[in-house]
């Protein structure tokens, strides 16, 4: 049987998504600045010329990463809140829950976020690419705790953007403690955390 001939658009796309997974394994196992683009090619099983015809550099090619890897956390978030069950507090800690797992089952996701977050701060174009994306998770918890609160479950004085980069600073903040003293901090207590906030700003008599 003769394989289908991939139309030329199908096949570049194809080419890419292949790059891009070539690409997180290598970055993976050495991490953001001793991975090269010759690493990748040969990875994917692809010539330099491949790789440069999809992504402009090394640091382009991690940022559609970075961009997928974004894009799909917010798709979680957004379908996470739309299937949960109980009270708003309850459903948060869930997803704080559900946050802290993803840390422990691919380190090396998290991991690289970081290093990447650091070569981002120190190039100023690079960085406001950067800060775009990563906003769009607390962008989307904000647009949660706003809906709660138009409904009168959250306080009136509570900003929600506020709020939810500070949940999405402390989980970066105890994913690091997490990954440089392991066992300093309980797999429960960032969900623990996120629940005592949750509450203390939830409307208790809201209908």
């Amino acid at each position: 049987m003769t394989a289908r001939r991939l139309p030329r658009a199908e096949r570049a796309a194809q080419t890419r998504q292949e790059l891009l997974a070539a690409a997180k394994r290598v970055f993976a196992r050495r991490g953001y600045a001793g991975a090269s683009i010759a690493d990748i090619a040969e990875e994917a099983g692809y010539s330099h010329g491949a790789v440069y015809s999809n992504f402009e550099s090394k640091q382009d090619l991690f940022f559609a990463l970075f961009s997928e890897s974004t894009e799909d956390r917010v798709a979680v978030i957004k379908a996470f809140f739309a299937a949960a069950g109980g009270t708003f507090a309850e459903r948060v800690k869930l997803l704080a829950d559900e946050s802290t797992r993803q840390v422990h089952i691919d380190p090396d996701r998290f991991l690289l976020n970081l290093e990447f977050s650091i070569v981002a701060a120190r190039d100023p174009a690079l960085r406001a690419k950067f800060a775009d994306r990563i906003e769009s998770i607390p962008r989307a918890v904000a647009e949660i705790i706003a809906a709660e609160q138009r409904a009168g479950r959250i306080r009136a004085d509570v900003d929600p953007m506020e709020l939810a980069i500070g949940l999405h600073a402390l989980s970066i903040g105890l994913g690091i403690d997490h990954w440089i003293v392991p066992g300093a901090v309980r797999p429960e207590f960032y969900g623990e955390l996120v629940g005592y906030i949750m509450k203390s700003i939830t409307v208790e008599d809201a209908s």
